[in-house]
């Protein structure tokens, strides 16, 4: 399903995968990172979809939402301000737990820190935090930035080759990223209309910075939150969790998962989706 917002002054489109509806439990939402998009959740969401109403969005300039080139500058608090509008046109404002991984784990930090009330639980799932990033992956296609049409073009057929490999270096056993599973749920969308897809992705790897991540005020962050961390993650140390654990005010559970790289939600959805359903289920009720 598509919805329409406003964020930042700019008319968007956002696209959203969406499980379970119908079902009476608590909504979640489910935001990616780079250089994912929604249908990274497909699995966990289909795990939980007997119980719970599930969408996962594509963030502005991933996936399926809108892509804007100029007028849309890819911050945290920027991507924040869109989240704020998806809650609000699905009208689950403070009733959603917000479930944020990778970049959009830092996204939802900053949301979290800024609109608490908006939701009612929080779960990162090894998160960009602090000053532990950005990789290195991320801050090649800082060379890209400003590039013309035909500099673009002659990167993207090399970028295109490196990118399977990328994602299976963030998984623990590499199984999960077939071919056809990263063709045909990542890499495509960055193919999106000639040179509009691999533009977006040079933005949104160029522009977000761990300036934003240091600034979080994580004493406003008081709803109960859960912090699960993949311990075979290539590139978020756990000690990252640790200190989310100390940072935030409300209060934290601290989990880690074993035999999970970075995309635990390929390696293992079932036992994500299981650590989630747990830690709703132990907060049903409570009211902070």
């Amino acid at each position: 399903m598509k919805v329409n917002i406003n964020a930042c002054n700019q008319d968007l489109e956002i696209n959203l995968e969406e499980y379970g509806k119908g079902n009476k439990g608590v909504p979640i939402l489910f935001v990616h990172g780079i250089p994912t998009n929604a249908r990274l959740w497909r699995h966990v969401q289909k795990n939980l979809e007997g119980k719970f109403h599930s969408y996962a969005m594509d963030m502005v300039g991933y996936g399926q939402s809108s892509m804007p080139l100029d007028n849309f500058e890819h911050t945290f608090n920027n991507q924040a301000e869109a989240i704020k509008a998806v809650i609000e046109e699905l009208g689950i404002k403070g009733n959603v737990i917000l479930v944020g991984h990778d970049h959009g784990g830092g996204v939802c930090q900053v949301f979290a820190s800024k609109y608490c009330n908006y939701i009612s639980r929080l779960v990162l799932l090894n998160p960009v935090a602090y000053d532990y990033w950005p990789v290195l992956e991320v801050e090649a296609f800082n060379g890209l930035v400003g590039a013309s049409d035909e500099v673009l073009a002659g990167a993207m057929p090399g970028a295109v080759a490196q990118f399977a490999g990328l994602m299976r270096t963030g998984s623990h056993d590499k199984i999960a990223f077939t071919d056809k599973n990263v063709k045909e749920n990542y890499l495509c969308h960055w193919g999106r209309d000639g040179l509009t897809g691999f533009k977006s992705l040079v933005k949104i790897c160029s522009q977000p910075t761990n300036e934003e991540t240091l600034a979080v005020d994580h004493k406003k962050i008081i709803c109960p939150t859960a912090v699960f961390w993949a311990l075979h993650d290539a590139w978020m140390p756990k000690e990252s969790g640790e200190r989310l654990k100390q940072d935030i005010a409300g209060p934290v559970r601290l989990q880690f998962i074993e035999r999970a790289g970075h995309w635990s939600q390929e390696d293992r959805p079932d036992e994500v989706a299981a650590l989630i359903e747990d830690f709703i289920t132990e907060w049903e009720g409570v009211k902070i």
